[in-house]
């Protein structure tokens, strides 16, 4: 780990830190003599640590064009750093405001001011020494500064009501109270500022709880060695969870973390040892796991090879094609061994009614009203849900498979010199209609902003081809209803995509085909062999 910032902002860092401990020194030789003079040289010196601030933005500004050389989130957190550090200096000028007004100075003495106000340059003290070593432990320390500045305050303020109930010394006691209070808020500065150098260190944005669970789980795996491990962002979540790959100075991969609410890393941790007992490797190995409180953390296995959407970008045709043909040599096999023979209703409408508002929300034209074109009356969407929500009710899945549950192309990886297909991100992986995977991976190439024909090519072949095979298996196992569970499932999964898609002409193709294929339901619900227009969707 390395402070990789820009001499010219670590220059004006250093020059604010300095800064915010003159002021807090002051702030302490008032609180021992008061002094007008030195009260006014507090009170009035907020020009000087607000420029520093901005200049230290500005170089930030300036830096984030050459990327290549310092990462943008490092940058980030130095700005955020700044301006916490500047946070203290105004709550220093605060602090000497409240002493001007606290004639019974025994009360500085009974709380320990003098104390807490030494913890916090002491913390300061520790971030010029993270300035210059790099040392992630010193930001913990930091950490614990606060945690003792917290509960100060929780005694402080206790001592205060109880003693404002007398009656006696309130104006007093209300300056001394909110002086505690601007105190725990340097506290909540610094908690702030050890963050924030974290993610200068580590390149990503990661409070403590994040940092202590990373820091147990790589321990725990025999990697002591802080200076030599780096993390970089690989993948983030629709939720806004970041994926790193954890590795050291000499580029070997140690594993990749994932962070978030406890119950979705325990989905996660299931899904991966389920899939492993299915096919042995399929899936990454855990390599450490942690929770605290709501939340948990996972280090798994780092996966060689490419995401069937990177080849896909890339035009990789020989290696996607390999992929395609194990995958469809695998996928009836999984669904045949998992087979449950108990029906499941996926309730695809639902799930699509679900998340209209987001989809509204982006493309408010979307919400149509009964409309005409040419002499054709188109149906509301919502009159058209209503329909089509009434068809999925009678139309569960007559047997359960255990799925991956967000089967898009990016969540498939094809390492092709061992010719070896493996799942990811797994936490939605469970008994449920093997018809919602295949819907899924064939929306998700629909969905990505190819629109050359060689790219659209692409995608229909290896859409039809994964159609054909789960065709084929349906038929095998006497699957009445897949089509039609199908159309619902491609419906579904068009419409909610376009939440995600900007580009109102892109968004408009794929709601428009989702419509048209609910209407298309619909008119032949009826039909016993329901003729799937797969191939008008496709070409669209």
């Amino acid at each position: 780990m390395n402070l990789a910032l820009p001499k010219e902002v670590k220059q004006q860092l250093i020059f604010l830190l300095a800064e915010v401990r003159t002021q807090l020194q002051n702030l302490i030789l008032l609180l021992d003599s008061p002094s007008a003079t030195l009260a006014r040289a507090i009170t009035e010196r907020s020009g000087h640590s607000y420029n520093l601030k901005q200049r230290t933005h500005i170089r930030c500004l300036k830096a984030f064009s050459d990327s290549e050389r310092y990462d943008p989130q490092s940058l980030k957190a130095a700005g955020d750093l700044a301006d916490e550090l500047e946070r203290i200096t105004s709550l220093c000028r605060e602090s000497a405001r409240e002493l001007q007004h606290l004639k019974h100075r025994q009360m500085l003495q009974k709380h320990k001011y003098r104390k807490r106000l030494k913890q916090i340059d002491k913390a300061l003290h520790l971030v010029e020494q993270i300035m210059v070593s790099n040392d992630t432990h010193a930001a913990l320390d930091i950490g614990k500064v606060q945690q003792k500045l917290v509960r100060f305050y929780k005694h402080a303020r206790a001592s205060h009501l109880a003693a404002l109930k007398k009656h006696k010394q309130t104006e007093a006691l209300i300056s001394s109270l909110f002086l505690a209070r601007h105190i725990m808020d340097m506290g909540s500065a610094l908690i702030n500022i050890s963050e924030s150098l974290l993610a200068v260190l580590l390149g990503q944005p990661m409070n403590m709880k994040q940092f202590l669970s990373l820091q147990a789980m790589v321990s725990s795996m025999g990697h002591d060695e802080w200076d030599n491990l780096t993390l970089e962002t690989i993948a983030e979540t629709r939720s806004g969870s970041a994926i790193s790959a954890i590795s050291q100075d000499d580029d070997q991969f140690i594993g990749v973390l994932k962070e978030g609410a406890l119950r979705k890393v325990q989905e996660e941790r299931r899904g991966l040892e389920r899939w492993n007992e299915i096919i042995p490797g399929i899936a990454p190995q855990v390599l450490s796991q942690h929770h605290k409180g709501s939340s948990g953390a996972l280090i798994i296995e780092h996966l060689p090879g490419n995401t069937l959407e990177q080849l896909v970008l890339k035009q990789a045709e020989q290696p996607l094609s390999e992929a395609m043909e194990l995958m469809c040599d695998m996928l009836p096999k999984i669904w045949q061994s998992t087979k449950r023979k108990q029906k499941v209703s996926p309730a695809y409408i639902q799930q699509l009614q679900k998340r209209l508002p987001a989809v509204l929300s982006i493309h408010p034209s979307f919400n149509s009203t009964n409309t005409l074109i040419g002499e054709v009356k188109r149906p509301a969407l919502e009159q058209l849900l209503n329909q089509a929500a009434r068809l999925d009710e009678k139309l569960p899945a007559p047997f359960a498979v255990y799925i991956h549950g967000d089967f898009n192309l990016d969540n498939i990886l094809y390492e092709q010199v061992k010719q070896q297909l493996r799942f990811i991100d797994l936490h939605r992986s469970g008994y449920m209609d093997y018809v919602q995977d295949v819907s899924v991976f064939i929306v998700s190439g629909l969905r990505l902003p190819l629109f050359d024909q060689h790219s659209r090519t692409c995608i229909e072949h290896i859409s039809t081809r994964l159609y054909e095979t789960t065709a084929s298996f349906a038929e095998s196992q006497k699957d009445a209803s897949f089509k039609k569970r199908m159309a619902l499932g491609l419906a579904r999964s068009l419409i909610t995509s376009t939440r995600f898609i900007l580009d109102e002409a892109h968004a408009r193709s794929l709601f428009e085909r989702g419509f048209y294929l609910l209407e298309h339901l619909i008119a032949h619900q009826d039909s016993e062999d329901y003729p799937l227009p797969l191939k008008e969707i496709l070409n669209v």
